[in-house]
């Protein structure tokens, strides 16, 4: 059977071509299976409550984001002689629970503390996660609360986030003045990088072209330009309030650079606390004594301690 002239470069091109298509369509799904999972993460509700860690006054409560949504959670009183709250702001596809061993500690010694299910997760309100766009309005909703609250000083309010929370956190309080102190742990400079880190960390494949799909698709999915969601630009205007930024020297998920690269941008007062031998999570767990003296002289140095 005699071939046609160029039969096999003919067939090289076709499978190539092939090859070409289907690579791409791999890429776009993958990308967009990612981004379908940031902006609707699974939901978890909180398996514990403050009770289980001790704290016996603490009470259910919910209020609203200024943009209407009706977010759930814990408020545990302040110490009548401290009279100060941290509002505590979880990360991804978490809940109230996430942060609740850090505000037990901190309640131990006085402190308020406001955990609540950011919105699209726990048992808030909301169908999509923005990585720290809208969220910034939960944040204000949870300031706007704690004012109400006769037991705190409205001058002692602080924030304390991980993660997509600690982006949310830095953001907040650049806009938020009555934030009077911020602690972001596992912090990103920004979703561009943060998606990216997230592709090599997560999947082992490259950045590009993944992470620019994930945003793009991503941006499709909420209607919003979370691109601009930059910690890293913001966190010069929290100044002359104080931020502590708390990372993992081991984190493969969020590099301990980003927090470098905040601490270099943020403006004084602010402090540095690199975690040995901890990743992503479980900054508290490694080294509780130093966490404890790390984040208590810091509240204490920025006025947030008994007076």
């Amino acid at each position: 059977m005699n071939r046609p002239r160029n039969y096999w470069r003919n067939l090289a091109r076709f499978a190539l071509l092939n090859l070409v298509v289907a690579t791409i369509f791999v890429v776009l799904w993958l990308s967009h299976s990612r981004a379908l999972v940031l902006a609707h993460p699974a939901r978890h509700q909180a398996e514990r409550t403050p009770t289980d860690l001790g704290i016996k006054n603490w009470q259910d409560i919910s209020f609203a984001s200024p943009d209407g949504l009706q977010l759930r959670g814990w408020f545990i009183p302040p110490d009548p002689r401290n009279r100060a709250a941290i509002i505590f702001l979880h990360g991804l596809a978490s809940n109230r629970d996430h942060l609740l061993d850090e505000a037990a500690l901190l309640a131990s010694h006085g402190y308020g503390a406001l955990l609540f299910d950011l919105r699209n997760h726990g048992a808030s309100q909301g169908n999509i996660t923005t990585l720290g766009y809208a969220e910034i309005e939960d944040a204000r909703g949870a300031v706007n609360y704690v004012l109400t609250r006769s037991e705190v000083d409205p001058r002692r309010i602080a924030l304390m986030g991980h993660s997509m929370g600690a982006g949310t956190a830095i953001r907040a309080a650049a806009r938020i003045p009555q934030a009077r102190a911020v602690i972001a742990a596992s912090a990103y400079t920004s979703i561009e990088d943060n998606i990216a880190d997230g592709v090599e960390g997560l999947t082992g494949l490259p950045a590009f072209p993944f992470a620019p799909l994930v945003i793009w698709f991503g941006e499709r999915e909420t209607g919003l330009a979370i691109r601009q969601v930059r910690p890293i630009d913001d966190i010069a205007q929290i100044s002359p309030r104080a931020i502590l930024l708390i990372h993992g020297q081991h984190d493969t998920l969020i590099p301990v650079r980003n927090a470098q690269q905040l601490y270099r941008a943020a403006r004084e007062p602010k402090q540095l606390y690199i975690v040995p031998n901890a990743g992503h999570v479980g900054l508290l767990d490694a080294n509780p004594r130093e966490w404890a003296r790390q984040v208590l002289g810091f509240f204490a140095r920025c006025g947030m301690s008994e007076q």
